[in-house]
């Protein structure tokens, strides 16, 4: 199935993967943000001061609001070649509200997850 995004410019790349159900943990974008937060991007000092921050803020929902949209605009940006404050601008405008929110959500659970899965691997 051809994408309705130009994959040549950086909106169609960050817009491109914004097509399925956010629902499935096992959806790219989730399952590819998890691999930005185990450090497979930017390696292990990255992957500590994920796990550090996570752990240390899993019971505050609005700290991990303002991390996750942090991070997942720095992977989408890694992702898409661009800078986070424009993979931030092409997100906010290209989602529907409630689907942005359904996603920033998920991705909080999802890192809270991982972070508890690294604590019990220790």
């Amino acid at each position: 199935m051809m994408s309705r995004y130009d994959g040549n410019t950086a909106k169609g790349r960050i817009l491109r993967e914004f097509t399925t159900d956010f629902f499935d943990a096992n959806e790219p974008v989730r399952r590819y943000f998890r691999l930005w937060l185990d450090g497979s991007y930017l390696g292990e000092t990255h992957y500590r001061m994920n796990v550090e921050f996570i752990n240390g803020s899993a019971h505050d929902r609005k700290a991990m609001r303002s991390f996750v949209i942090r991070e997942f605009c720095r992977y989408t940006a890694h992702d898409a070649d661009c800078s986070p404050s424009y993979a931030q601008r092409v997100l906010v405008n290209g989602l529907l509200p409630d689907a942005l929110a359904t996603l920033t959500d998920l991705l909080i659970d999802d890192a809270i997850e991982f972070g508890a899965s690294q604590l019990e691997a220790a």
